[in-house]
C-alpha cells in the first residue's frame, strides 16, 4: 500500500474536438472508501463473510451478474446512453452528449457520440488499435513500439478517453475477459464493502495496482479504480457502477460515472445480442 499515493499529472489527449487535456488528481484506496458515506474502515475484509478471499468475492460477483454461462451467452452489446459532464469551457455549466455503443466479443467497439453543433463522431476498435473521431484508420500510434501497443491493447491501459469508451461499451468486462490481471489480494475493508487489489502490468510493462470495490450484500462490482500514468507520476482513475437492472440473461450496471472527466453515463437502451457483424469493427481507410 505505500505507493498508492495521490499524484497530480496531465495526460495529453489528441484524438478529436471533444476532450481537453484536463489536470488529474485522482483517489487512493482511502478515499475510494470513504467515497460510501458513513462507513468505518475495518481491520479487515472477515466482517463481510462474502469477502474472505479474492476467488469468493470474484465469484460472488460473476453469480450476482446472471453466473458465468449466462454472461458467456451474452456476445454482443448495443447500448444508447444519455452523458452528462462539466463543461469544458464553463465548469458551472454541464454539458449534455448522446451516445450510441456497439461492442462484440471478446474486445470490438463502435462508439458514437453527438454534440451540437459539430454532430455525430465514430470512434472504431478493431481489437488492437483506435480509429480517428470520423471512424477513419488512424496514424496517431505508428510511432510507439509494438511492444507498448500490445500492452496498451489491455482495457485499462488506455489512453483515458477510449478506456471509458471500452468500460462503458462492456460494462460487465472484469467477470469476462480472462487473464485481464496476474493475480489478486484482499485489502481492508469495511462491513458492507470488499475491497480488492488487482495486479497487473501496464503499458510500459511495469507493474500496475488497481483496486475493486465490491457491495458486500450483493457481490456486484461497485468502484473500479485503475492507476495510470507515467512511471514515477502513478495516480488512480476510477469508474463507479449504479442502477444495476436485468437485461436478458444478466445484470447490467445502467448508470457509469468516470471521473476522470465528471461523466456520467445513464443507459437508455441496452440489447444483449444483437445481429452484428465484424464489418461493422474496421475502420475505413
Amino acid at each position: 500500500m505505500d505507493n498508492l499515493v495521490q499524484r497530480n499529472i496531465t495526460v495529453n489527449l489528441d484524438y478529436g474536438r471533444r476532450r481537453k487535456p484536463r489536470s488529474l488528481a485522482l483517489p487512493s484506496l482511502l478515499l475510494c472508501l470513504l467515497s460510501f458515506p458513513g462507513r468505518t474502515l475495518a481491520q479487515n475484509n472477515s466482517s463481510a463473510p462474502g469477502c474472505a478471499t479474492p476467488e469468493i468475492v470474484l465469484q460472488r460477483y460473476a453469480a450476482a451478474l446472471g453466473g458465468q454461462a449466462a454472461l458467456n451467452q451474452v456476445q454482443t452489446l448495443v447500448l444508447e446512453a444519455h452523458e452528462t459532464e462539466p463543461h469544458t469551457f464553463n465548469p458551472q455549466a454541464t454539458a449534455d452528449y448522446r451516445y450510441q455503443f456497439k461492442w462484440k466479443s471478446p474486445n470490438l467497439v463502435v462508439v458514437k457520440q453527438h454534440q451540437f453543433p459539430f454532430g455525430w463522431t465514430t470512434f472504431i476498435y478493431n481489437g488492437t488499435a483506435w480509429s480517428n473521431f470520423d471512424g477513419r484508420v488512424s496514424h496517431n500510434e505508428d510511432n510507439t513500439p509494438a511492444w507498448r501497443n500490445d500492452l496498451r491493447s489491455s482495457a485499462y491501459n488506455d489512453n483515458p478517453q477510449f478506456l471509458m469508451y471500452r468500460v462503458v461499451a462492456d460494462p460487465t468486462m472484469l467477470a469476462t475477459t480472462r487473464n485481464l490481471y496476474r493475480s489478486f489480494k484482499s485489502l481492508p475493508g469495511t462491513p458492507d464493502m470488499c475491497v480488492l487489489l488487482a495486479i497487473g502490468k501496464s503499458e510500459w510493462g511495469r507493474e500496475r495496482r488497481d483496486i475493486l470495490s465490491f457491495d458486500a450484500k450483493s457481490g456486484l462490482l461497485k468502484t473500479w479504480a485503475i492507476q495510470m500514468g507515467l512511471p514515477g507520476s502513478e495516480t488512480h482513475t476510477a469508474f463507479r457502477f449504479d442502477d444495476y437492472r436485468q437485461v436478458g440473461p444478466v445484470k447490467i450496471p445502467f448508470s457509469i460515472y468516470f471521473d476522470f472527466y465528471k461523466a456520467t453515463f445513464h443507459f437508455t437502451k441496452v440489447a444483449p445480442n444483437a445481429l452484428l457483424s465484424d464489418g461493422e469493427f474496421v475502420p475505413k481507410q
